[in-house]
């Protein structure tokens, strides 16, 4: 079957279901390093695309406060990875897509990342605007990251 025509599904998933994804794609294998501090938190959703072969995405959205937004107005991205076979068939933009409708029924005015710079234009072609300048990450001394963010409409 070809990868543009394999079909999934967007579940929501417990935490464990991300981690060895998150881990294989975005730290080198290291589960533990791809845990993150809001995981486990009520509010915080785990998302995954998946197939009859198994989860081919993953995504985390996060209540974390961001620059001069109210903390609970504030939702951030984390461990968005996707199965390098399913890049660019759309899976990863129905993920977002899924993640900022949860944001914006949790009233958040507005969602952010940290991008690696190889996902730039991915964010960038769904409305986040970078800023600031680009940023290193400990984890990752290879690599250079971007914050990146979206503006949610408000509510009336």
């Amino acid at each position: 079957m070809l990868v543009h025509q394999q079909s999934y599904s967007i579940v929501t998933v417990p935490v464990a279901s991300v981690l060895p994804l998150r881990a294989r794609i975005l730290l080198d294998g290291d589960e533990n390093a791809s845990r993150f501090p809001c995981d486990d938190h009520d509010a915080t959703l785990h998302l995954a695309a998946r197939t009859s072969d198994g989860i081919v995405a993953v995504a985390t959205i996060c209540r974390q406060p961001f620059r001069e937004f109210p903390p609970d107005g504030a939702w951030r991205l984390r461990g968005v990875a996707v199965e390098p076979l399913m890049q660019g068939h759309g899976v990863g933009t129905r993920l977002m897509h899924a993640c900022i409708e949860h944001a914006q029924r949790q009233d958040a005015r507005v969602v952010w990342c940290t991008a690696r710079d190889s996902a730039r234009g991915f964010y960038a072609a769904l409305g986040f605007a970078t800023s600031g300048t680009p940023l290193a990450i400990a984890a990752r001394p290879d690599m250079v990251f971007h914050e990146m963010h979206l503006l949610l409409p408000g509510r009336a």
